[in-house]
């Protein structure tokens, strides 16, 4: 009798245990254990790849491209690199973007139909670091391989990063700016978004760049969303409370033009040290009028080109690209934008 109740106190608590999760389960597949809470069916997420979904050589791809906005010179530009990759590796590029680069949760959606679709493979920028992961996730989940261009994600579960280095190419501009201004001054800086890669990149790079001139002081940093009215707002009201100031710098296209537009207007072109990025039509006529002092030009067209080559070798199954493709930027400013090297980063599609 004693024996029974023995058995039956020792069943109950070892069923205790495992409700609790604190008893292991005997994987017999693989002969090894599974924790409880982990064991197929449990709540934890799988972390099993899904096998990308493959074709052959001679059949057509279907490749969305999906960048943080469609208007401005430079996605336009990643988009005819995306397409001249098309014609080689016989791929249709569907492209569509978000109306404003901070509609995060319109890019989320575009992304979802992509997937809804059945393309073949897809490459974003990411509007927000941390909001794509989740639709480049599910995309993934259906066997649909995925890129990054431009502008990163994290933690970044994708299958290559092809972009500038922009903490580096913030730094160029920021070595620009000391050399501009002899090392003394007072600066602002335009960013375009807080949570976009991009920006955070660039906002860091410059801001270690700048340290290495003592005598510079960062007097503001103002966010625009990429706007180019709001850049115009932001420069207005920045040198209406620092009427000293020395330097600009502007992290992208829609905020060198916003700010050239109102340092020309204030008749302070070329005597307000602006640096900016990107090469807009533009931002290159700026550049010839002195009101601009020097552009970091990234080369959008490669990004566009090596994520369609790096998602077709994927769908074809021809091997893996690289996890990180650095495209490279370089300093352009009066004195060497007519060199044919520069003129070449200036009008990857040739002068109009």
């Amino acid at each position: 009798m004693k024996r029974r109740r023995l058995m039956l106190t020792v069943g109950a608590l070892l069923a205790a245990l495992a409700a609790a999760g604190c008893v292991q389960e005997t994987n017999t597949a693989g002969g090894g254990t599974t924790p409880a809470g982990n064991a197929p069916g449990g709540n934890a997420p799988s972390t099993a790849a899904v096998p990308i979904k493959t074709k052959g050589a001679d059949e057509e791809l279907t490749i969305a491209l999906v960048p943080k906005g469609t208007t401005h010179q430079f996605w336009q530009t990643v988009k005819a690199g995306a397409e001249a990759a098309g014609k080689e590796v016989n791929a249709k590029i569907l492209f569509n973007g978000p109306s404003k680069e901070n509609s995060v949760p319109e890019q989320m959606e575009i992304v979802r139909n992509y997937a809804a679709q059945g393309v073949d493979g897809v490459a974003v920028a990411a509007t927000d670091k941390e909001a794509l992961v989740a639709p480049v996730n599910e995309l993934q989940g259906k066997g649909i391989p995925v890129v990054v261009v431009d502008s990163g994600i994290e933690p970044d579960p994708s299958h290559s990063f092809i972009a500038t280095d922009n903490v580096a190419a913030a730094r160029l501009a920021a070595e620009e700016m000391g050399r501009l201004l002899g090392g003394k001054g007072k600066v602002a800086v335009l960013n375009f978004k807080k949570g976009s890669g991009t920006s955070d990149e660039r906002e860091q790079g410059f801001m270690e760049g700048i340290q290495k001139f003592p005598g510079i002081q960062v007097v503001v940093q103002e966010y625009t969303e990429s706007d180019v009215g709001m850049a115009v707002d932001k420069t207005q009201s920045l040198l209406t409370a620092h009427p000293d100031l020395n330097g600009l710098f502007a992290s992208n296209e829609p905020n060198v033009i916003g700010a050239a537009k109102v340092l020309d207007d204030k008749g302070l072109g070329g005597k307000v040290k602006l640096v900016g990025f990107d090469a807009a039509d533009a931002e290159i006529e700026g550049l010839k009028k002195g009101t601009v002092h020097a552009l970091i030009v990234q080369d959008p067209f490669r990004m566009g080109y090596e994520g369609v080559k790096a998602l077709a070798q994927l769908v074809r199954g021809q091997g893996t690209p690289e996890k990180r493709i650095d495209t490279g930027a370089k300093v352009i400013t009066k004195a060497n934008m007519n060199t044919p090297e520069m003129q070449k980063i200036l009008y990857p599609l040739g002068k109009k």
